[in-house]
């Protein structure tokens, strides 16, 4: 592993390390989140942290396993040193048959950590949406945390009906960001607002805490709102 300027990668492992897994497993599952790593090509001893779900994701009487996990890569390029993996599987046996998957860190050109996965039925139809959440480190005065709302639609698989930053704060980052840019804010989905406009629409609350660099005297809550079907 490279040690590079301030040792990104090192940063990385050491908070994710810090972290250790989301869940305290027993032998059983322990076995299943082995399982699990076997099916998306990662070594458990490679594991920083993960998040394994068992759940109604997809139409139809069975439940499925929704797993997010970041990892050690053995990468020398700080960027890809630690990686993020979704995926969506489905337990056949011992075996588990890999559904979807994406690669995080891939698709942001590395510096990836801490994924974290919530599931939530947000339009009522008995099969829940997907809320995958991960750190985006590329700049270490910038803390952001990015995150995707997934719905299944049939014939068509997964569908992404919002991304977009859930945390953000740029205000230490006075030299590199424009001042315009130096806000801090955070979203969360607002599950019962959504429920209310029965599957139309994903309502998410937007708190802001400092705008342009200049901190609010109160926090501003804004609403915003995304179509959830086409």
């Amino acid at each position: 592993m490279k040690r590079v300027g301030s040792g990104y990668a090192w940063r990385v492992v050491g908070f994710a390390l810090g972290l250790a897994t989301t869940a305290a497993w027993g032998p059983t599952a322990a076995h299943a989140s082995r399982d699990v790593y076997g099916a998306l090509g990662i070594e458990p001893s490679r594991v920083l942290r993960s998040s394994l779900l068992t759940s109604r994701v997809l139409p139809g009487e069975g439940r499925q396993v929704v797993a997010i996990v970041t990892f050690l890569t053995g990468q020398r390029d700080e960027a890809r040193a630690v990686d993020v993996r979704f995926a969506v599987l489905q337990p056949r046996g011992e075996e588990h048959a890999v559904l979807y998957q994406r690669d995080l860190g891939e698709e942001r050109g590395g510096y990836v950590a801490q994924g974290e996965v919530a599931l939530f039925d947000l339009d009522a139809d008995g099969v829940n949406e997907i809320v995958l959440s991960y750190d985006d480190l590329s700049d270490p005065l910038v803390r952001q945390r990015r995150a995707e709302v997934l719905l299944y639609e049939d014939g068509r698989g997964y569908r992404s009906v919002w991304s977009g930053l859930m945390l953000y704060d740029a205000t230490r980052a006075a030299r590199k960001v424009p001042p315009e840019r130096r806000d801090h804010y955070a979203r969360e989905v607002d599950f019962e607002a959504t429920l209310r406009t029965r599957g139309k629409t994903l309502i998410l609350r937007k708190t802001v805490w400092a705008v342009a660099g200049e901190r609010l005297e109160r926090p501003e809550v804004l609403t915003e709102s995304v179509p959830l079907r086409r």
